[in-house]
């Protein structure tokens, strides 16, 4: 687990990692330095879990990585690449508590290279943007369960020591931007499956304002066409396609209103897509619900909100696609990178 600053609700999320039904495993937690907010709080959670193998470090510096990465690679190098498999999973996030043993299950079977969750928002406060945040994100999901298209998602990933040797994942990370997304690349180049498991999604209470939520999607956005760009094309060709039918529709339906009612049944058809998504996003709330019962009832308390906030995803997901198209340089965690190449980010 990567850490930095001092995130709402870390504690309860280190602590949900420490309360895993699986019979033996170690926890170790990386912060930027000793200064970091998140060292105290992590500090804190282990004291209280002191028989527990447990551990808590600083990253090293590895000048071509993310910060997250060379985070990362600090961990594997403090267990020297000793333990028979790694589960990596993001400080923001709230895991059940058989999350590690439903991620390692799958990974005795040679076809598959990781086994992978995502991440679901749910609205920490009552507002539009959170909403749209997470009906936003749980899109994404409709990738995860194509393994044409699907990827480790880094926030919640597990893999066998075994294949990280054989795609030589060290060498990969040294220079990488994106953890998940270089080490899809190279799974991929060694013929490896990634196995989405619904019931290993993490959950993330967002605070999410209209500012930070578009710069987080489309630097998002903009990493995928580095790592990604057939993925990148196929969002832009569907939902672009979306965005038009439903202007299309709505233009249709006013001219319906004011001009003549022969104009309402184009109109019906064009905006059908918009309708169909509400009530797709609603299946989408209930499978994982059946997934994660143990947040059925913030499921349950969004569900309606979270489909209805659906009808403006498309819209959203074409604008940042297209300013993502132009995006060569961002900030990320308080630090400004410039993306080089395919698999490299350099500070700046």
């Amino acid at each position: 687990m990567t850490c930095r600053g001092d995130e709402p609700h870390l504690e309860e999320n280190i602590e949900a990692v420490l309360n895993q039904s699986y019979p033996k495993f170690r926890l170790v937690i990386v912060t930027d330095s000793l200064d970091d907010p998140a060292y105290s709080v992590a500090n804190q959670v282990l004291n209280r879990h002191c028989a527990q193998d447990a551990r808590l470090i600083t990253a090293n510096a590895h000048p071509s990585a993310s910060g997250k990465v060379a985070a990362l690679l600090t961990a594997l190098e403090t267990d020297m690449w000793t333990s028979e498999a790694y589960a990596f999973v993001d400080s923001d996030g709230l895991v059940q508590r058989n999350w590690l043993r439903e991620m390692m299950d799958p990974l005795g079977d040679p076809s598959i290279g990781a086994t992978t969750g995502f991440r679901w928002y749910f609205p920490e406060k009552d507002g539009f943007w959170p909403q749209v945040e997470s009906t936003w994100n749980a899109s994404g999901t409709n990738v995860m369960f194509s393994e044409r298209y699907n990827f480790p998602w880094g926030g919640a990933m597990a893999m066998m020591r075994n294949t990280m040797n054989k795609i030589n994942l060290r060498s990969v990370w040294e220079s990488a931007l994106s953890d998940d997304l270089s080490l899809n690349n190279s799974l991929r180049a060694h013929s490896y499956r990634t196995e989405f498991l619904p019931q290993c999604t993490v959950i993330t209470y967002g605070r999410a304002t209209m500012l930070n939520f578009l710069t987080w999607a489309t630097r998002q956005i903009a990493i995928t066409r580095a790592f990604n760009r057939k993925l990148w094309n196929y969002g832009l060709a569907s939902y672009g396609f979306l965005t038009v039918l439903s202007a299309v529709g709505f233009a249709s339906l006013i001219a319906g209103i004011t001009l003549s009612s022969a104009w309402l049944l184009p109109a019906a058809l064009l905006l059908m897509p918009s309708v169909l998504g509400v009530f797709k996003s609603n299946e989408r709330m209930i499978t994982f619900e059946h997934a994660m019962p143990e947040f059925a009832k913030d499921f349950e308390k969004n569900r309606w909100p979270h489909a209805i906030a659906s009808l403006i995803v498309p819209w959203v997901m074409t604008y940042c696609i297209l300013k993502s198209a132009r995006m060569n340089e961002f900030d990320w965690r308080g630090r400004r990178y410039r993306l080089t190449g395919l698999t490299t980010l350099a500070p700046t």
